[in-house]
C-alpha cells in the first residue's frame, strides 16, 4: 500500500472510531435518562465496555493495529459512562489508556509503512 494509501485508510480508520465512540456515548447517556438504579445506568454498559475493551486487547494483541484504535475509542464511553454513574475515578485511568492506545496504533501504522515494498 502506498504511502499517501495509507495515510487515506489512517483518517478514515480515525473517523469511523471517532464517530462510533460518540455514537456509543450517545446511548450511555440516552439510556442513562430515567434510569431509577443505584449505579444512575443500565447495569450492562459495564459489560459491553468491558466486552469491547477485551476485544480491543485481544486484537492488539494478535497484530492488528486497528485493535490499538479500538481501545483508544472506547475511552470516551467510559468516561461517558463515569459521568452519568458518578464513579469520577475512572476518567484518569480512561485518559491515560487513550492516550496509550492511540499512541500504539498511530506508531503501529507508521511501523507498517516503513516495512512496505514501496518504501524498500
Amino acid at each position: 500500500m502506498r504511502g499517501e494509501d495509507r495515510d487515506t485508510t489512517t483518517t478514515d480508520h480515525i473517523a469511523v472510531a471517532a464517530l462510533s465512540s460518540c455514537a456509543i456515548v450517545t446511548a450511555i447517556v440516552l439510556t442513562s435518562i430515567g434510569d431509577r438504579s443505584a449505579l444512575g445506568a443500565p447495569g450492562y454498559w459495564a459489560w459491553v465496555l468491558t466486552g469491547l475493551q477485551v476485544a480491543a486487547l485481544r486484537t492488539a494483541a494478535t497484530g492488528r493495529d486497528w485493535g490499538w484504535l479500538l481501545g483508544a475509542s472506547v475511552q470516551l464511553p467510559w468516561i461517558a459512562y463515569a459521568l452519568v454513574t458518578a464513579q469520577f475515578g475512572f476518567i484518569p485511568g480512561c485518559l491515560i489508556s487513550g492516550f496509550v492506545q492511540a499512541n500504539g496504533y498511530l506508531r503501529r501504522r507508521t511501523s507498517l509503512s516503513h516495512h512496505d515494498p514501496i518504501y524498500a
